[in-house]
């Protein structure tokens, strides 16, 4: 195992195969607050050796999603140069693995040369024919050994005829492999289960297995930490370790996150990539407060809790063995508890950036303290930063209603008219230089006591005319921002409307 005094290093090692969605976002996450905890190193690699899959535009996504949430990355890709070159640090590179193929070439061959791995010449359709015998058997799929027997004569020739091949690690016969998991302890596995697994594909790119190994081994990762339906393969790559000689790191398998059907997290939850997240106006605290609570806790009852102190309290024997589930009601409430305390300032910049707000919501920026005014309507409501634009459209387009919705509840259509009369005659009253939420709402509460009116029976018929909702924000912060003569405006179109 690693030594425990050497310097903590973990890895994120994404395929450029798309934009990050929350089930690799989660691991990058706890890799991250281990290191910080620790005070190691997060190193970012690229994992594209599989050519076919690549996507455009994925690495950048990768970076701007851990910009975004405030992963700093200590190696690696640590971001984009302005000439659209990225920035590399650290002295343990390339650290895309497309650019490491001599280095994995002469590993393999180190494995061959040890007779721990072999070339295999057999042809694809070899290969199916197999498959199928062993479907048909009711045997799980497995390479059968039938070029591990070649003679050196017989693979020199092969190799001078420049057949295809592929390279094949060696599996021990008997006995069993085992590993321990910092999660769920000791884990071991049968020789004979093993299957002889590709290392190098015809093209002389190496599989994940090869290469992840040689590139956690050479950049001195300690703790590798990855979601756990990769422990079917570690047992290959325990002994991947053992072949060439070499310490192997602590690992730390991640139960997956599961939707609330208990199946595989997939769109239909919610698992949307991490930018799409933040186009839907989730705050980035919020989101990495919610993912860390998939599957670990400080063991407390606190459920908001500060990036500082996820650090801080971050330790790996307190993530659950069982698969959390991801609920975008949950998230949807934190995400909400952020929003209530964040600081206006913070808001109206983070709002302002949104890309999908109406251009009569960007004239309201225009004026920061009528867009303070506004926000504060409706801060405490918000559970995305993108409902903002929806909550406060009243304010610009009176939406059409039905009379019957200016009724207060115990009162007929002349009762709700004479309180719309009522409310029309105290806002005339209130002059132009006067007009403010105070006034308003002093106005009106002085009216009330001095008339002996119940307060729903007034102000209910007046909220609806003034924002066309049966539910809708504070009533004279909403006639603050709407001015004098547009309130008077929807108040006349209420009364006409009974």
């Amino acid at each position: 195992m690693t030594d425990n005094n050497k310097q903590i290093r973990t890895r994120f090692a994404p395929s450029p195969t798309g934009a990050p969605h929350v089930g690799n976002i989660r691991t990058a996450l706890f890799a991250w607050l281990f290191a910080r905890h620790n005070n190691g190193q997060f190193i970012l690699r690229i994992e594209d050796t599989d050519q076919s899959r690549k996507e455009e535009g994925s690495l950048e996504a990768i970076l701007k999603s851990l910009d975004w949430l405030g992963f700093d990355v200590n190696e690696g890709i640590v971001g984009e140069e302005p000439n659209g070159e990225w920035r590399l640090a650290g002295d343990k590179g390339p650290y895309f693995q497309s650019e490491r193929l001599e280095i994995y070439k002469k590993y393999v061959q180190e494995l061959v040369d040890k007779q721990k791995a072999y070339y295999c010449f057999c042809s694809h359709e070899r290969l199916a024919v197999l498959r199928e015998l062993q479907k048909s058997k009711k045997e799980p799929p497995h390479y059968d050994g039938h070029c591990k027997s070649l003679k050196k004569n017989d693979i020199s020739a092969k190799l001078k005829a420049k057949e295809p091949y592929v390279i094949r690690m060696d599996i021990p016969e008997e006995g069993e492999t085992f590993f321990n998991d910092e999660i769920k302890g000791k884990v071991a596995v049968q020789n004979s289960t093993i299957d002889h697994q590709v290392l190098m594909k015809s093209d002389g790119f190496p599989t994940y297995h090869l290469a992840s190994v040689v590139d956690d081994y050479l950049m001195e990762i300690s703790h590798v930490i990855r979601a756990d339906e990769w422990i079917p393969s570690t047992p290959k790559h325990v002994l991947l370790y053992e072949y060439f000689g070499w310490d192997q790191p602590k690992w730390i398998h991640l139960p997956i996150i599961l939707g609330n059907d208990k199946s595989k997290l997939s769109k239909r939850h919610g698992a949307v990539s991490v930018l799409d997240y933040k186009s839907q106006g989730y705050i980035p605290d919020a989101l990495m407060n919610y993912l860390a609570f998939l599957g670990w806790n400080p063991k407390t009852n606190q459920e908001i809790i500060s990036r500082e102190q996820l650090i801080e309290e971050f330790d790996i024997s307190k993530i659950n063995k069982n698969n959390p589930i991801f609920d975008i009601t949950k998230l949807n409430w934190m995400n909400k508890q952020y929003i209530k305390t964040m600081d206006p300032d913070k808001l109206y910049e983070l709002i302002h950036e949104l890309d999908e707000l109406s251009d009569n919501a960007v004239v309201l920026f225009r004026n920061k303290d009528v867009f303070a005014k506004t926000l504060n309507l409706v801060k405490d409501r918000l559970e995305r930063l993108t409902d903002f634009d929806d909550m406060v459209s009243y304010l610009w387009q009176l939406k059409d209603y039905d009379a019957k919705s200016l009724i207060a509840k115990g009162l007929d259509e002349p009762m709700s008219k004479q309180m719309l009369d009522a409310s029309f005659s105290v806002v005339n009253e209130i002059p132009k230089e006067n007009w403010s939420e105070e006034v308003l709402r002093q106005t009106f509460m002085d009216y009330l006591k001095k008339n002996d009116i119940k307060t729903g029976d007034m102000l209910w018929p007046l909220r609806v005319a003034i924002t066309g909702l049966e539910k809708s924000p504070d009533v004279f912060g909403s006639m603050d921002i709407l001015g004098r003569e547009e309130s008077l405006e929807r108040i006349k179109k209420g009364i006409g409307k009974l």
